[in-house]
């Protein structure tokens, strides 16, 4: 029993530390714990400490993009969820399918497989039979939520527009119960994601009405989201407008947009600095490539087309320093591109 609240202690100091040695620390004690108390002798007191295992182990899994703790905190909450029955233990029941769903969301995000990010959905879904929205108001709009983000991923896995439009609709039924008088943080959140999945959208179906909806719930979630309180949301969100300034531009053909959504990439790397966060570093290098090279095309001259050579190469710098090489192949088609509308000139 000490073991295990040692565990629960550690996690939080750890999560709120951003300290990985002590979430490491916390999962070592729920083995611990686990060495006594088995399933064979001590159901339920395996199963809480089963739960909480896994929970350690997906604290610790965001500090590392690999997938082996992933799958471990996935076989934890699996164990747990033997015992922890929705007719016996509902509340539990319910605390595993949604840490499951989370799980299954990072492992498809990674992977890149629609079966994580399905089974993800699924586990979101089955949550919201003991999180309903009379009972448990708040919980039934984060499970929504939650199944939000899963759909966004998985539309962008299987380019089927359908889960985008699905998303869209979770995250509008979050909004009903999340209000920025009462819950101001999820509010924004869910303003946020609604607007990610509406850009995403729009680009599959050239509507740069939609991309207009999706500045906007972005520029609502920043009203709340500051660089003070929420420097990442803040920052995911800034990079969210930039995005869907530069896609409305080339919808609509014109440059008009470059400047504010310069403005916008520029601001996230007040948060996403090189030495801090190379692989997100390493993607706004990659937007203000975008920039230059619009500029470019848009009668900016060769100038702006160097730039973008710049900041594409920094891309590419920074996706090394990560460990993240998937989108080099990419950023090198771009600088070749760019080097032959230099050639036409």
């Amino acid at each position: 029993m000490v073991q295990n609240n040692l565990g629960n202690t550690l996690v939080s100091l750890g999560t709120q530390r951003n300290d990985k040695a002590k979430i490491d620390e916390a999962a070592a004690a729920f083995r611990a714990a686990l060495e006594i108390r088995t399933r064979d002798t001590f159901p339920l007191s395996w199963a809480s400490s089963r739960l909480n295992l896994g929970n350690a182990l997906s604290s610790a899994a965001r500090f590392d993009l690999g997938t082996g703790l992933l799958e471990e905190a996935a076989a934890a909450y699996g164990d747990a969820l033997t015992i922890f029955t929705r007719q016996r233990f509902p509340t539990d029941w319910d605390s595993a399918e949604n840490n499951l769903g989370s799980i299954y969301q990072t492992l498809g995000q990674r992977t890149r497989d629609p079966a994580r990010l399905e089974q993800s959905a699924a586990a979101y879904r089955a949550a919201r039979r003991v999180y309903t929205k009379k009972e448990f108001p708040l919980d039934w709009a984060m499970t929504h939520y939650n199944l939000g983000n899963t759909l966004q991923l998985l539309g962008g896995v299987t380019d089927k527009p359908v889960h985008y439009e699905e998303a869209i609709e979770a995250y509008r039924d979050a909004l009903r119960e999340y209000k920025r008088e009462t819950t101001p943080r999820q509010w924004a959140l869910a303003q946020a994601g609604l607007g990610s999945a509406l850009q995403w959208l729009s680009m599959s179906e050239a509507d740069p009405r939609k991309l207009a909806a999706s500045i906007a719930a972005r520029r609502a979630a920043l009203e709340v989201l500051t660089f003070e309180t929420s420097p990442v949301d803040w920052a995911n969100a800034q990079n969210g407008i930039g995005m869907s300034l530069i896609n409305l531009g080339n919808l609509e053909r014109t440059g008009k947009y470059l400047d504010e959504a310069e403005a916008a990439f520029e601001a996230t790397l007040k948060v996403f600095t090189r030495e801090s966060q190379p692989m997100q570093w390493a993607f706004e290098q990659n937007n203000l490539g975008d920039v230059h090279w619009n500029r470019g095309s848009y009668g900016g001259g060769n100038a702006e087309y160097q730039k973008a050579i710049e900041f594409f190469e920094n891309a590419k710098q920074g996706f090394t320093d990560a460990g993240y090489t998937l989108p080099i192949p990419l950023t090198d088609r771009k600088i070749d591109l760019v080097k032959k509308q230099i050639a036409k000139k």
